[in-house]
């Protein structure tokens, strides 16, 4: 796994995992902003749609990959990190495989920070690491994770995406 240049900006950060083969929780009343699950399906299609526009086959849906870039989301928020090793899945491709996911190739990009959809989509295609994950020609399938933060959390919100090859 190589790590991408983290781009801070206040309290906006994305980091990106490059592609590679083969605390407490919280509560809803904690929450700054709403669960919105809108949020996730609206990246998935963006992402689909910067995908279109390069001559790339959109990505497959897979509600498992959801489900792990949910949890990763929520894990960095309620153990306080931002990093693709996390101290309770270990790495992404870690992550994965405790999921049930046989990937033979997977990608991650996360973010903090960006209120909506578009904010995040625009700094993560806006960071060569993270537009190459989104682009690449080698993933078949994505899932994304939202979790907005709590007043306890360090940023406002958490994103994930979760990219493999089946």
């Amino acid at each position: 796994m190589t790590k991408k240049k983290t781009t801070v900006n206040k309290k906006t950060i994305t980091k990106n995992a490059g592609a590679k083969s083969t605390g407490a929780k919280s509560t809803k009343a904690d929450l700054l902003y709403p669960l919105q699950e809108s949020f996730e399906d609206e990246v998935f299609a963006l992402v689909n749609q910067e995908r279109e526009a390069a001559g790339l086959p959109p990505l497959a849906r897979l509600e498992v990959l959801f489900e792990a870039a949910e949890a990763k989301a929520q894990d960095m928020r309620d153990n306080n990190y931002f990093d693709h090793i996390s101290p309770t899945y270990g790495t992404p491709g870690q992550m994965l495989t405790q999921f049930g996911v046989e990937w033979t190739a997977y990608g991650e990009n996360i973010a903090a920070g960006q209120r909506t959809p578009a904010l995040v989509m625009e700094a993560w295609m806006n960071s060569p690491g993270h537009r190459a994950n989104i682009l690449s020609p080698k993933f078949t399938h994505m899932g994304v994770g939202y979790a907005p933060g709590t007043t306890d959390s360090r940023y406002r919100t958490y994103w994930v995406q979760e990219f493999v090859r089946l």
